[in-house]
C-alpha cells in the first residue's frame, strides 16, 4: 500500500511511551503500512523501547522526557505538537501498551477514504487481553470501552492542545484535542485496538500500585479495583466475564 501518492492522505502516527519494550515492536508493525510517518515522545523510559522505535525508517521524531513532574496534559500537547510539524492531514494517537487488530490497516483505509471521506474523529474500541494472548475481559466498562484517537485536519485549527483533567497530574485526560469540530460526534470504527498492559497478573499489579500512588483518593473511578480483579462498580455485576479472540486475530506475545 503505498502511502506517499499525492491523492493519500498523509497518516501521522504519536506514540507516548513508557518502558514498553515488550510491546512496542508489534505495535509500531500493526500500523505501519498504512502511515507516512511517526512521532515518539518517550517518558524516561529506561528499557530499549526508544531503541527500537529508532529503528523503523518511518520514525522521524523522538522526544525524550526527563524525570519531570508527572503531567500527562502537558506531555501528550508536546507529542500533538511534534506531529502537527509534519503537516499531516490525518494523526493518529497509540499508546506503547496498545496494537491494532491485524485486519485492522484495510478497515481504517477504507473508513478514511470511503465509507466515511468528510468524516473528522474516530474512536476505536480498546479490548484488554487478559491473562492470555486470545482472551479478552468483557464485563464491565471493559465491554464497551471506546477512546477517541484519530482526526482528520480538515478545517486547519489553531492552538490545538490537550485538555487538563481533574485528576492529579492530569491522569486520564484525552489523546486528541476536545476542541475538534466533530470531537462530540466521533465515527465508531469498525478496527479494534488491544490493550496489552493488563495481560499479565504483575504487570496489572504494578500498574494498579503506579494509579494508587498517584492518585490516592480517588472515589470516582472507585479507587481502581477493576484494575485487577472482578471487585468495584467498573467491573460486571457478575464478576468476570471473558471472550475469546479468534486464532487469525491473536498474536504472540510470549
Amino acid at each position: 500500500m503505498n502511502m506517499e501518492n499525492n491523492s493519500t492522505p498523509k497518516i501521522v502516527v504519536m506514540y507516548r511511551v513508557k518502558n514498553e519494550e515488550r510491546w512496542i515492536k508489534k505495535s509500531i508493525e500493526s500500523i505501519y503500512n498504512i502511515c507516512s510517518e511517526i512521532v515518539v515522545f518517550d517518558d524516561a523510559s529506561t528499557d530499549k523501547t526508544l531503541e527500537i522505535c529508532s529503528g523503523f525508517d518511518k520514525v522521524v521524531e523522538t522526544h525524550q522526557q526527563s524525570n519531570d513532574s508527572f503531567d500527562e496534559a502537558r506531555d501528550r500537547t508536546i507529542l500533538l505538537q511534534m506531529a502537527l510539524k509534519r503537516k499531516p492531514t490525518i494523526i493518529l494517537s497509540l499508546d506503547g501498551d496498545e496494537i491494532f487488530a491485524p485486519n485492522s490497516e484495510n478497515i481504517i483505509q477504507d473508513e478514511l477514504d470511503i465509507i466515511y471521506p468528510d468524516k473528522q474523529v474516530f474512536e476505536f474500541e480498546i479490548l484488554t487481553l487478559w491473562d492470555k494472548p486470545d482472551q479478552i475481559r468483557y464485563d464491565g466498562v471493559f465491554g464497551n470501552f471506546w477512546h477517541k484517537r484519530m482526526f482528520r485536519l480538515t478545517d486547519k485549527p489553531v492552538n490545538l492542545e490537550i485538555s487538563n483533567s481533574p485528576y492529579p497530574g492530569n491522569l486520564h485526560c484525552g489523546s486528541i484535542p476536545s476542541s475538534l469540530s466533530g470531537f462530540d460526534f466521533p465515527v465508531k470504527s469498525s478496527a479494534k485496538i488491544f490493550h496489552c498492559a493488563s495481560l499479565d497478573n504483575n504487570v496489572r499489579q504494578r500498574k494498579y500500585n503506579w494509579y494508587r500512588t498517584m492518585d490516592p483518593d480517588n472515589n470516582m473511578t472507585d479507587n481502581y479495583k477493576h484494575m485487577i480483579g472482578p471487585d468495584g462498580k467498573f467491573s460486571g455485576k457478575h464478576g468476570y466475564y471473558f471472550k475469546k479472540i479468534p486464532n487469525e486475530l491473536t498474536y504472540d506475545l510470549s
